[in-house]
């Protein structure tokens, strides 16, 4: 992935800021262990989507835990939902589905997750087909108009 290192932690920053309320502040409930293992394993699917997932792109991740401060637990749960992401070995309705039962569709909780699988889409500066055919999906099942996704790509610098 292109760009500048202080432009990927100004990213990882925001995404930890915008995901700590998410995700708990790093203590797992319930909630947040769904919430903790909807958000990596679609993160594993996004960076898959490209049918190639990179060195940049676990590395975006690794910084992304640290940037969340997971506990131990919490890692290992975030790691082992990425790597099904990873190989292909979830369904994204599924994965909503499982978000849907802690948070409800349109909720706060499911925005910043939208929010921040764009942010890490672009952060390469590009979007691929078949990650945008990702994001496409996500948002419809998200429930939100496929012009919020576009109005997101063109405010991170992306199209």
């Amino acid at each position: 992935m292109a760009g500048s290192g202080g432009g990927i932690g100004a990213v990882l920053r925001d995404m930890g800021s915008s995901l700590g309320e998410l995700l708990g502040g790093g203590k797992l409930g319930q909630a947040e262990e769904v919430s903790t293992g909807v958000l990596f394993g679609l993160l594993g699917a996004l960076a898959r989507a490209d049918s190639i997932v990179t060195s940049h792109e676990t590395g975006l991740v690794n910084g992304l835990l640290d940037e969340l401060k997971l506990s131990t637990r919490g890692r290992e749960l975030a790691l082992t939902a990425f790597d099904r992401g990873r190989r292909n070995e979830l369904n994204l309705a599924d994965e909503l589905d499982r978000l849907f039962t802690v948070h409800a569709r349109g909720s706060e909780q499911a925005t910043r997750l939208f929010d921040s699988l764009v942010r890490l889409a672009v952060a390469d500066g590009r979007i691929r087909p078949r990650e945008r055919e990702f994001l496409n999906e996500l948002t419809l099942r998200l429930g939100y108009d496929p012009g919020l996704l576009e109005d997101k790509l063109k405010r991170y610098g992306s199209t």
